[in-house]
């Protein structure tokens, strides 16, 4: 970190007097820090192509430009948004100290939620910007042979932990679910045309003292995809990341039609949407992959949850239609 804190003083003057690591995020490590009078947000990017960082800035600049509260990063000495330093990028923010709003949600913050999303899918289907991501369908044949190779590094072990055996529980469930899929991104009908967040929930915004949303941050998932995958994934995340719990309805219907009130859809589209999240989490085993591949343990925690939506999902996806979209 000495070389970092050396280059922001370079290039920020800015003298780190403390650092603080941010426990929270799967894919990168960011930091807190002060120089004594100010803090600053340290951002740290997974990617080690300066080009794709570019691509995140300008995509954040659309945004803010078009009236969406993004955070923006603060200009360098040398007039840049981002430095490097040994391949890695990072970027320095303002310190905004907003609030999150996880479970004692109010139906202002739920409105709020679901307008700014409707804004920001609004001003993304004008999006003539270069992006290089784009939403993908799902290929059977891959999804299996990933399978099947992350399984074998799993049998390598000696002795299987509770995570091994029930990652491969998991992947038991999914081939046979995989296998009797017969839909297509393609017969969904659903164009990849609109410019999204890419992970639009509560973690990635702030809210103010008046339960509005007042900052919305990491666009590093930012891609053109159908914008009801993102509608319906974030209801998922937001509202039933632990389960489907019955009380929680209501505010997910508020929710959705928070967002319908800025940006209309017919309920056919959301029931689609609704198909589409579910078959694209099916043919993903990115935590799997992260764990047994790449040696991330960071997302671990999301193998239970993802687990039990899939389970829940590939035999409630119709009452849980009929009890969303009436």
């Amino acid at each position: 970190m000495e070389e970092i804190f050396s280059k922001i003083g370079e290039l920020y003057g800015i003298q780190t007097h403390t650092s603080e690591k941010i426990t929270k995020g799967f894919l990168s490590e960011n930091h807190i820090l002060s120089d004594g009078e100010k803090k600053y947000f340290l951002k740290t990017y997974r990617f080690r192509n300066k080009e794709k960082i570019e691509e995140i800035h300008s995509v954040k600049k659309y945004f803010a430009d078009g009236g969406i509260p993004v955070i923006l990063p603060i200009l360098n000495k040398e007039k840049n948004k981002y430095f490097s330093v040994n391949g890695q990028y990072f970027s320095i923010f303002p310190f905004i100290n907003g609030r999150h709003i996880e479970k004692d949600f109010t139906d202002t913050s739920i409105t709020s939620l679901g307008e700014m999303l409707g804004k920001i899918h609004l001003l993304g289907k004008e999006s003539e910007l270069f992006v290089t991501e784009k939403f993908e369908g799902w290929d059977k044949t891959k999804i299996l042979e990933k399978i099947e190779n992350i399984t074998a590094v799993i049998h390598q072990q000696k002795e299987l932990n509770d995570f091994d055996k029930l990652a491969l529980e998991d992947f038991e469930m999914r081939k046979l679910l995989i296998a009797s899929n017969t839909v297509n991104f393609e017969d969904l009908n659903l164009k990849n045309d609109h410019l999204i967040h890419g992970d639009y929930h509560t973690q990635n915004v702030f809210f103010n003292d008046h339960d509005r949303v007042s900052s919305v941050f990491d666009f590093e998932k930012t891609e053109y995809a159908p914008r009801m995958f993102e509608l319906i994934r974030s209801l998922i995340l937001v509202f039933f990341n632990n389960g489907f719990d019955p009380e929680n309805v209501p505010k997910a219907k508020l929710y959705l039609h928070s967002y319908s009130n800025i940006y209309p859809t017919s309920k056919e589209t959301l029931r689609v949407g609704l198909q589409l999240y579910y078959l694209k989490m099916l043919h993903n085993c990115w935590v799997q992959e992260e764990h047994f591949l790449k040696k991330n343990y960071r997302a671990d925690q999301f193998l239970s949850i993802n687990f039990n939506r899939i389970k829940y999902l590939s035999k409630h996806l119709k009452d849980l239609e009929n009890i969303l979209i009436k």
